[in-house]
């Protein structure tokens, strides 16, 4: 990340912006947590990318245990399924913002006999 881009907070991962590309300022909330995750993103960021930094911050993962733990992202009450797409692509080209849940679904898993 170049040091003009630390001052801005938008976050690269492997892609230089362009002149008229402009931030998208990220906020995901996880029930558990005292406080919310927030980082700016390129708007060709796909969700996955948001995702994995948001469970990162929490300090949560995918697991299985005797249950499966998995972790998703919703956004205005619908739950992401396609983590390939990009934020403008769900945003749209002219949203600078958007705000997430991240939602933990715990599936019970097997009793033992």
């Amino acid at each position: 990340m170049a040091a003009s881009d630390k001052a801005t907070g938008v976050e690269e991962h492997g892609t230089e912006p362009s002149a008229t590309e402009q931030a998208v300022q990220v906020t995901v909330n996880y029930l558990p947590a005292a406080k919310a995750f927030h980082q700016a993103y390129l708007g060709t960021t796909a969700l996955v990318t948001v995702r994995t930094d948001a469970m990162a911050f929490f300090g949560v993962r995918d697991r299985q245990e005797r249950d499966k733990y998995e972790y998703f992202l919703e956004f205005e009450r619908s739950r992401i399924t396609n983590l390939s797409q990009t934020l403008d692509q769900l945003l749209g080209p002219h949203r600078r913002g958007a705000e997430f849940n991240l939602i933990e679904q715990i599936t019970p898993g097997a009793l033992a006999r």
